[in-house]
């Protein structure tokens, strides 16, 4: 098995090499004359299925979606884009095509310790040239996905669609939240799996209200305000959104980029980043927020990456598993917001500062080790 990594939200995934038992391929390999290899092997990426949901409601939500969906596509993935309403209205309704296979040739044979010099040097030749052209197949693999989902992608003209007029829809969570749950309840019943990534993209006018148990169990949930949240606003819908059994979520304003949502799509709600700059764990004491000298440290050392133009900074809070859930992710939550305004006092903008609580979830250790109490920032450059 090898593995391959993809750009942007596909960060992570595997290409699976299988043995193409029976097809036909293999049996030219042993011509008089020519030298032997294995089968043939087919190279596609290892993918799950998985689901993006989004509740739109109006000209800036239909602005970022044209702008996040093309930048966070997956093979592979369900993806709903409908307007809240009495029926809700479905806007964008389909299902991205699936990795593309790439036929490599097999692996020469070795021609066995009794070959001869030159037996072993046309060998070693066969062999480098397979290498680089299995290294090759490997690279058309991605390049070839990405192609065919952007191509898929590209079929859905979103611009279009998301540019028709939708007589000013507006919603409150707990009306998105129904929405979204009904459409993923659809898609469920008509035999999809969604694998692990359940994403949900809400965009709404109200944070009140007190969401059923149950409505989003397993989902990951971003709500965009249509006004700016208080903290305190802010983090009761989290804790709303966790209590209704949201696997993450986080809650944003209206300055939110779809940069900066794409980038919250991609790295699992900032748990799961790639290649970009991660800080060293910054640790708390036991039920604090307060930053310590050795976290401002840590904090200090982002703050250039942090000043480029584009520089985006999605900041994690964690939590040990002592105390109610509620208190834990309330504590989370203070983590991270307690590092975004040291960053700020550095002069970095709120802007670029997307604050998530995690409560006690991913731990690093035992339940109530320090190490889970702890803020972990991830920041994405710009393309190019």
């Amino acid at each position: 098995m090898t593995s391959i990594r993809r750009c942007g939200r596909a960060a992570g995934v595997a290409c699976l090499a299988t043995l193409a038992a029976g097809c036909g391929i293999s049996s030219l390999t042993n011509v008089p004359g020519k030298a032997a290899s294995g089968p043939a092997l087919h190279l596609t990426e290892h993918v799950s299925s998985s689901v993006l949901v989004a509740v739109a409601t109006g000209t800036g939500s239909d602005q970022s979606l044209s702008v996040l969906l093309p930048a966070t596509a997956l093979p592979r993935e369900d993806v709903a884009v409908v307007r809240p309403g009495v029926p809700p209205l479905t806007v964008v309704a389909s299902t991205s095509p699936p990795p593309v296979t790439v036929v490599s040739p097999g692996r020469p044979d070795s021609p066995g310790s009794s070959a001869t010099p030159y037996l072993r040097a046309g060998y070693s030749k066969r062999l480098r040239h397979w290498q680089a052209e299995f290294a090759a197949d490997k690279k058309a693999v991605v390049i070839r996905t990405r192609q065919v989902v952007s191509a898929w992608e590209h079929g859905l003209a979103l611009p279009r669609r998301l540019g028709q007029p939708d007589g000013g829809s507006t919603a409150s969570l707990v009306q998105e939240c129904s929405v979204a749950s009904s459409v993923l309840t659809g898609l469920a019943q008509d035999g999809r799996d969604f694998g692990p990534r359940r994403v949900l993209l809400l965009y709404t006018s109200s944070l009140t209200g007190t969401l059923p148990p149950g409505e989003l169990t397993g989902d990951e949930v971003i709500v965009v305000s249509a006004e700016l949240p208080t903290a305190a606003a802010t983090s009761a819908a989290q804790a709303n959104l966790l209590a209704a059994g949201a696997a993450q979520a986080a809650v944003l304003g209206p300055e939110t980029t779809a940069a900066q949502l794409a980038a919250l799509v991609t790295t699992d709600l900032g748990r799961a980043p790639s290649h970009d700059v991660v800080s060293a764990p910054v640790l708390f004491a036991n039920n604090s927020s307060a930053l310590e000298p050795a976290a401002v440290h840590t904090l200090a050392q982002l703050v250039p990456a942090l000043l480029r133009p584009g520089a985006t900074a999605v900041i994690s809070g964690f939590a040990s598993t002592p105390g109610t859930a509620h208190a834990n992710y309330l504590l989370s939550y203070a983590r991270a917001a307690s590092a975004a305004r040291y960053l700020e006092s550095r002069n970095v903008p709120a802007s670029a500062l997307i604050i998530v609580g995690h409560g006690a979830t991913d731990l690093t250790g035992p339940g109530a080790s320090g190490a889970n109490r702890r803020v972990l920032v991830v920041v994405q450059q710009p393309a190019g």
